[in-house]
């Protein structure tokens, strides 16, 4: 469901998931009271929520909707800075942040055929699960993931964070590496990261961790985390082909 009140816009993004998701049926709502009573009417797996919109604001509703339905995943779309958001968001408890001009680099994309892949739906948008969550494909399981991230002006390493804890990585409970509970590793000449080849202590364990990713200057001031979060399963190397035991 797509809640924005400048109905340029919202078409503008309806028309972008439908590009992307030709299977994904979209409600909108211009407001909170048109929103809920689209979500009374037909429940929705997810929601783009605008920050600012005509009476309750964006992160009020978002509030009310998770206290009721902690199940539908939120989206906050905006044009302000996301970090000032995100700060004063954490009691309202939205899944993502996004800028509005996101749209045109593909991100948003990106994320939801993360999440619709995560769930076992089908990446056309289409909420019909694939069987048995792909018949898990054998699943074909991940030796190997790479995390990268764009390189932020002014920047001369990145601190690199992975929990299963969300909540852990959210302003307010982030305290970079003295963090309980997060594995970090610091980043130097380069953005991005070959799991496990260039960080063996991620964790084996097969699951969703979310990754979060601050930038450093050279005095050593380092920026609230940029959180991405995908699914991680990693399988032991192959047992050898041929063997024997011979008399010496």
């Amino acid at each position: 469901m797509l809640v924005e009140d400048n109905h340029s816009f919202r078409q503008v993004l309806k028309l972008y998931l439908q590009s992307e998701f030709p299977s994904m049926s979209i409600a909108e709502a211009a407001d909170g009271v048109e929103a809920l009573k689209e979500i009374d009417a037909c429940l929705p797996n997810l929601i783009f929520m605008d920050f600012i919109l005509p009476g309750e604001n964006g992160l009020e509703l978002t509030r009310k909707i998770k206290a009721s339905h902690p199940n539908i995943m939120i989206i906050i779309l905006t044009s302000c800075d996301l970090q000032k958001i995100q700060k004063i968001a954490i009691q309202c408890k939205p899944d993502y942040f996004f800028n509005k001009g996101s749209i045109a680099t593909g991100e948003i994309a990106t994320l939801l055929k993360s999440i619709l892949s995560d769930k076992g739906f089908r990446t056309n948008g289409s909420m019909e699960a694939v069987e048995s969550r792909r018949e898990e494909k054998i699943a074909p399981w991940v030796l190997k993931r790479r995390i990268w991230w764009e390189p932020a002006p002014g920047a001369s390493s990145y601190g690199v964070y992975v929990s299963k804890d969300k909540t852990l990585l959210e302003p307010g409970s982030f305290s970079w590496e003295t963090t309980p509970g997060i594995i970090s590793k610091q980043v130097i000449g380069k953005t991005e990261l070959i799991i496990p080849d260039e960080w063996p202590e991620f964790p084996a364990e097969s699951g969703t961790y979310y990754i979060g990713i601050t930038s450093r200057d050279d005095i050593g001031n380092q920026s609230d985390p940029f959180l991405l979060s995908g699914l991680f399963k990693f399988l032991a190397p192959s047992a050898p082909l041929r063997g024997g035991i011979d008399y010496l």
